[in-house]
């Protein structure tokens, strides 16, 4: 939680208001102590009994997540979860833009917006879909927690390597879309109810923590290891700014660490619940502004 040059000066200012909330002085060491027993429990039993989805999970995943979000999240961790829920499938769009989707819609028959707009059908769900978030029944409805989780997935599924450096010169021309185009009027909701009790280290925890117990066994593992995308996300970066010396020294802070960083799975048992916030989350935060304020050109 100190204070660092490659991470964004918005989240470092977050980070610097958080060392001081009560909730991370007190509440964030009995959550990691919890958590650590948990999963030594709660795997196993899954393994025997819950191994597959039942239906229920991401329903109920999300049922809690918006009573935390609506009575007990601080206002930044709400913003910072909605923002990162937006500018995620922004980044992967950016990165797959004018490639695979619209060569296969060429293949169907279709041309590229048609094709978009076919898999743009599913809300809060899908890289190509919509992302505004208006109600916590429309969140619920819409099983946003494990939708999300899933883009990780699409991203490494969809993601051409050939087509990438074949469009490289094309990209660097472009920016991602402003995640401010999707609606964020949930946030009015935690604004009027919230207690504003937990902030946005505790809010990633629980999340973590209400997946882990909530989910089926293979959608908990999906989850606990949705990093991979990082890894595609960072080769990606390094292309686009192989010219800029600057970007390339903050990047090389972000490679991958022993956990759930790289192109492995690893073992639940050693996930770490706090890698969601200062790895993830802080990453796609560094990405996506830089794509929109650096130059892919050198920097003297």
């Amino acid at each position: 939680m100190n204070k660092y040059p490659y991470i964004p000066k918005a989240m470092n200012d977050l980070f610097k208001k958080e060392k001081s909330r009560i909730d991370y002085l007190f509440l964030r060491p009995i959550l990691l102590v919890i958590y650590f027993f948990l999963r030594i429990v709660i795997f196993p039993i899954k393994f025997l009994i819950h191994r597959r989805p039942l239906g229920f999970e991401g329903r109920s995943i999300d049922c809690l997540l918006a009573f935390g979000l609506k009575y007990l999240a601080s206002h930044e961790a709400a913003e910072l979860l909605i923002r990162h829920i937006q500018i995620e499938p922004l980044t992967y769009r950016f990165l797959l833009k004018n490639f695979k989707d619209k060569e296969e819609g060429n293949a169907k028959g279709m041309d590229g917006p048609d094709y978009e707009e076919a898999v743009s059908n599913q809300k809060l769900n899908g890289i190509e879909g919509d992302f505004s978030v208006l109600s916590f029944k429309e969140m619920i409805t819409n099983s946003m927690t494990i939708g999300h989780d899933e883009l990780s997935y699409e991203v490494a599924d969809r993601f051409d390597r050939e087509l990438f450096f074949k469009n490289l010169s094309q990209l660097r021309k472009e920016k991602p879309e402003d995640h401010n185009q999707y609606s964020k009027k949930i946030l009015e909701f935690n604004k009027k109810s919230s207690f504003q009790i937990l902030g946005c280290t505790n809010v990633v925890m629980l999340i973590v923590i209400v997946i882990s117990i909530l989910g089926d066994l293979k959608t908990t593992v999906k989850a606990l290891n949705s990093f991979g995308s990082d890894s595609v996300v960072l080769w990606a970066m390094k292309h686009i700014y192989s010219d800029n010396k600057e970007v390339l020294t903050d990047l090389d802070f972000y490679m991958q660490v022993y956990n759930n960083r790289s192109h492995y799975n690893s073992s639940v048992f050693f996930s770490d619940p706090s890698q969601y916030l200062y790895y993830h989350i802080v990453f796609h935060e560094f990405v996506y502004t830089t794509l929109l304020t650096k130059s892919p050109d050198s920097v003297s």
